[in-house]
């Protein structure tokens, strides 16, 4: 299974690029749980300094787009995860990947801070034209891409018994960043 790291946000909360602040870390948690890491990045950004796939050219702004092409670009299941989650760890990776791997569902999605992180899920490729039509309709949400019956929704209070700390936080702003980096001494 391979795991595809989103990395084409414009950082607008942050004032500063996660990509720069937190891929190396995300890169190399999945590194040790999957078979290859793969960038997706928007159309015309920069790099990552492992191999980069591009969205299509498109006007708008969301994170559909790269779960798209991430989709279009796997061959069979895969793990999609933002680049935001810089305490994301091995352990619930490992977990994650275990867990979607025994699972029937086209759609596995962790819950935490009570809400379900479909940036940081495992996706089935059959999901893939059913975002297309969402994204041809302007519907940019991933909530709803799969029907109940066919997505598996891990709840937090199961994960947070099984894994401290915060691994499925996701960092959108400078004061959440801080407040990582002062509680963890994580370095930038």
């Amino acid at each position: 299974m391979n795991a595809y790291i989103l990395i084409g946000g414009e950082s607008r909360r942050m004032g500063r690029s996660k990509t720069e602040l937190f891929f190396d870390r995300v890169a190399a948690a999945a590194a040790e749980v999957f078979e290859d890491v793969i960038a997706v990045q928007r159309h015309g950004g920069p790099a990552a300094p492992l191999a980069t796939i591009y969205e299509s050219p498109h006007d708008d702004q969301a994170p559909v787009f790269g779960v798209a092409c991430a989709l279009a670009h796997a061959s069979d299941r895969c793990f999609i995860i933002a680049v935001d989650y810089p305490l994301i760890t091995t352990a619930i990776l490992h977990f994650l990947r275990d867990r979607f791997e025994r699972s029937n569902a086209l759609l596995l999605a962790p819950v935490w801070s009570e809400k379900t992180q479909m940036l940081c899920a495992g996706y089935d490729p059959a999901l893939l034209p059913r975002l297309q039509q969402r994204i041809a309709a302007k519907r940019y949400d991933l909530r709803g891409v799969a029907a109940a019956d066919e997505a598996e929704i891990l709840s937090e209070d199961d994960l947070r018994a099984q894994f401290a700390g915060e691994p499925l936080m996701n960092v959108n702003t400078i004061e959440e960043w801080e407040s990582i980096y002062e509680s963890t001494n994580l370095h930038t």
